[in-house]
């Protein structure tokens, strides 16, 4: 048997680029030796530490290896959107999402103080696609749907898109017992048992992130009536809009 101390995590370590090594002692030796490269300077003496995961949320962190970190970016909320079964249109949706390496599930992890996921806008598009707007579900449209579904498709689909998300959020959010400033109050009278304490900061980062999306969809809202969306696009594509946005009509003789 062998002792060595344990690697610790430290946050202000940036990288993941560390490497470990076990190999025998030589040829005729039944010992292991183990080495260890950190990807920072250590002098001699010093404890060895390492990132253990740049992309581990805090409560991923703490489930996995006991701790937070106060670095916002470690808040993050995973958001769920599935496309039915009963939707009319589920074997064609279905067929799109999995030729974008998505799937009937789709899972976006959205972090504190950033943009929303890649490909979160598209798929929510995707599910919201009905009625009218159905027409981009048709073969011809296979190979440019997904560029399509990268802007607005119709006033519609995108408040669709903004009410069942916001709606989402007010519902996570009312499944919680208080509030952030409730959370903050117990923090800030301390004493807390390490694993309470723990609870309490992922459950602040969840809340924030949750209030974080809530705004995002919000503004959107508000935003609907001066976006522009596909009819319109095409329209300008095929130069039938004028500078000022009215439609041109073309005589013939």
């Amino acid at each position: 048997m062998f002792e060595f101390e344990q690697i610790n995590h430290n946050p202000a370590i940036k990288t993941e680029d560390y490497a470990y090594e076990i190999k025998g002692a030589g040829l005729f030796s039944r010992d292991l030796l183990f080495s260890l490269k950190s990807p920072v300077y250590v002098k001699a003496g010093e404890q060895v530490y390492i990132q253990y995961d740049l992309n581990k949320s805090n409560a991923e962190l703490a489930l996995d290896y006991g701790f937070v970190e106060s670095n916002p970016k470690r808040n993050s909320y995973t958001l769920t959107i599935e496309i039915p079964e009963s939707d009319p249109f589920f074997g064609d949706k279905l067929d799109i999402a999995e030729s974008n390496k998505m799937g009937e599930t789709g899972y976006f992890d959205i972090v504190d103080g950033q943009t929303l996921p890649a490909g979160m806008l598209q798929y929510l598009r995707l599910v919201a696609l009905g009625g009218p707007d159905a027409f981009l579900l048709e073969s011809i449209f296979n190979n440019t749907i997904w560029g399509h579904l990268e802007l607005p498709v119709s006033r519609t689909n995108e408040e669709l898109i903004c009410r069942v998300v916001r709606d989402a959020c007010k519902s996570a959010l009312s499944g919680f017992d208080t509030t952030i400033e409730e959370d903050e109050k117990l923090l800030d009278k301390g004493k807390l048992e390490p694993r309470l304490e723990m609870a309490l900061k992922i459950r602040i980062g969840e809340k924030r992130v949750l209030l974080q999306i809530d705004q995002i969809f919000k503004d959107r809202e508000l935003e609907l009536d001066i976006l522009e969306y596909y009819q319109e696009r095409r329209l300008k594509d095929l130069g039938l809009v004028g500078e000022q946005g009215d439609i041109i009509f073309w005589e013939t003789k």
